[in-house]
């Protein structure tokens, strides 16, 4: 009986051998198809985030070129206005700057 009980033996170790072998075999495989995975959604993310630095850089410039040619057309209403009304200007700017004066003198005393 006993050389009976030492061939179930090595056979449960050799299946316990077999398990453990194709558990070990199933962990390599998650661990590369995690890896795989990991690369796989940092390439997508790293695409998403050139794509959308690349369309804010096509939106700054849109926003840029936008807001230059408007301080242009102000710049010049600003011009034509000074022009057409050279008193009424030159007193606007002189009460912009005293009350700037006073605001910066009334920071001082603060």
């Amino acid at each position: 009986m006993s050389l009976f009980k030492t061939h179930r033996t090595s056979q449960a170790e050799a299946r316990l051998e077999k398990e453990i072998h194709d558990l070990m075999h199933a962990l390599e495989h998650l661990k590369a198809s995690a890896s795989h995975d990991t690369q796989r959604s940092y390439e997508q993310l790293r695409e998403r985030a050139e794509g959308l630095l690349q369309h804010s850089c096509h939106r700054g410039g849109e926003t840029c070129h936008s807001l230059s040619r408007h301080c242009q057309q102000i710049g010049q209403c600003a011009c034509h206005c000074v022009r057409a009304h050279p008193w009424a200007s030159l007193a606007a700017g002189v009460g912009a700057a005293a009350l700037l004066g006073l605001l910066v003198a009334r920071g001082r005393d603060d």
